[in-house]
């Protein structure tokens, strides 16, 4: 830097010397030029005193061009140097200059790059602040969508709160209207037996708040059926076999001895198979077809079929008593009666099977027996005119005629239309001898059953008997044509049983 300010301040100086005296010279010069009409000797002296120093200014003039010369030489030297150095400087100038040139651009690009980094970091900011924005925005937005969502998952909630609520009240409601149905199911089966009537109103009842009541259903088909009230009672049956959840089985049994009480003998049948087939071990059902194929006249299938019912049941009395029936015909009075025995052993109160022991102690001679035996079932059954007509028969046997009367008179207060209860009278009224009484008995006993063999036999003999002490000749002969006529129909119905 020195250097450079030495050779600057001497470039200044060189010039100031060589431009600066200049002047002067030209000024020295131009002296003599000068002309003056008037010439006085102290101007000649002047004058020679001026040429005098004019020569002494020439002479130092030649001294000071020489040592101008001198110091132009160095000069030159010395502005050779500084050329070459100014040619350096210039160099290094252009080469600043190029560097600047470059650098300009580099320092306003540099400056335009930090003002551009300025807007971009102005941008940036404004792009972070919209980025920002935009996720405060997106978090908003989606803080608005999950409090939409949770708006919806509560509505939904809401909803399904309202919709188990509903349920839960309808299932209340129905649970209330099943626990009632319930309740008059239980009620209707405590008044089944003794007041079929009642019982039915109950179970209507519950239907009425348990439509789907299969239970209910089979029930009210049950008595229905027993009231003879046939085709309503399979309506019945027919809907509890629709409802029943598992005891279907139970209901297709029941339909069965319906249909066998329609005389529908093959529907039956069906049924009693499809309930066996639904419950293997149903003894009932296997008790109800041993009886149907009895009825049909295999009595051997009825025979496996009741085993069956009891090994599945040892302590079903119903088919003990079926099976009894069955040796009965079988001509087994002693296992008929021992299954009598069991059945009544089972059940003390099974007045059927008290009526069957009657009959077959009659018939084994044991009247005794049979007597406490039918007495037993007026006990348990008074309207079972039946019994008392087996009683006065009893009575009769023994000769107690009176009291035979009294039970038979009984018997048809019961049943106005027994034909068996007339007949029984009517063979009293013959052992008392009133054989008019007892042709008007076995006469209305026709009137009832006109198939009645025993009305006709015992009237033909009433009338055989009036004939025989008749002295009137045509009463006598029309009373024998009386008893030809009812002894003629005992014989035509003897060939129907045969055919």
């Amino acid at each position: 830097m020195k250097k450079i300010k030495i050779t600057i301040y001497l470039f200044l100086f060189v010039c100031l010397s060589i431009f600066g005296q200049q002047p002067k010279i030209v000024s020295i010069q131009g002296q003599p030029q000068k002309t003056s009409t008037q010439v006085t000797t102290n101007q000649q002296e002047s004058i020679k005193q001026l040429q005098a120093e004019n020569e002494a200014m020439k002479a130092q003039l030649d001294r000071m061009e020489k040592e101008i010369e001198l110091y132009r030489g160095d000069v030159r030297a010395k502005v050779a140097d500084f050329n070459d150095d100014l040619s350096q400087w210039l160099t290094i100038m252009g080469i600043m200059m190029a560097v600047v040139g470059i650098a300009i651009p580099v320092i306003f690009n540099y400056r335009n790059e930090k003002s551009m980094e300025i807007m971009l970091e102005d941008v940036k900011k404004q792009v972070s602040s919209a980025e920002t924005k935009a996720k405060d925005a997106t978090t908003q937005a989606e803080q608005a969508q999950k409090s939409v969502k949770d708006i919806e998952e509560l509505k939904k909630h809401v909803t399904e709160i309202e919709e188990r609520i509903n349920r839960d009240t309808i299932a209340a409601e129905k649970a209330a209207k099943e626990a009632k149905a319930s309740q008059l199911f239980t009620e209707a089966l405590a008044e089944h037996d003794k007041n079929p009537v009642r019982a039915i109103e109950l179970y209507t009842q519950a239907i009425q708040l348990n439509p789907v009541f299969a239970g209910a259903y089979n029930n009210r088909a049950v008595l229905k059926s027993n009231m003879g009230k046939l085709t309503e009672a399979l309506d019945d049956f027919n809907k509890a076999i629709e409802l029943a959840p598992d005891n279907k089985a139970d209901v297709y049994n029941n339909r069965g001895s319906l249909k066998l009480d329609m005389d529908d003998i093959n529907g039956a049948m069906a049924d009693y198979e499809k309930a066996i087939e639904l419950n293997p071990n149903s003894h009932a059902a296997f008790s109800n077809r041993a009886f149907l194929k009895m009825k049909k006249g295999d009595k051997r299938g009825a025979l496996d079929d009741f085993n069956k019912s009891i090994t599945c049941n040892p302590d079903f009395a119903d088919s003990y008593f079926k099976r009894g029936n069955l040796k009965y015909e079988m001509n087994d009075s002693k296992g008929a009666l021992e299954d009598f025995n069991k059945a009544i052993e089972l059940v003390p109160t099974h007045v059927d099977a008290l009526f069957n022991r009657g009959i077959l102690k009659s018939n084994m001679g044991d009247d005794d027996g049979a007597f406490v035996d039918y007495c037993k079932v007026i006990e348990i059954r008074p309207g079972d005119a039946k019994a008392y007509n087996n009683l006065a028969n009893i009575l009769l046997r023994k000769g107690e005629y009176a009291k035979a009367l009294d039970n038979i008179n009984i018997a048809i207060m019961i049943d106005k239309n027994s034909s068996v209860c007339y007949v029984t009278r009517g063979e009293i009224l013959v052992a008392q001898y009133n054989y008019i009484g007892a042709i008007s008995d076995f006469s209305f006993a026709i009137l009832i059953d006109d198939n009645l063999k025993e009305a006709y036999v015992n009237r033909a003999k009433c009338y055989r008997t009036l004939a025989g002490v008749e002295s009137d000749v045509e009463k006598k002969a029309e009373l024998i044509d009386k008893a030809e006529a009812d002894e003629k129909k005992v014989a035509s119905l003897k060939e129907g049983d045969k055919t």
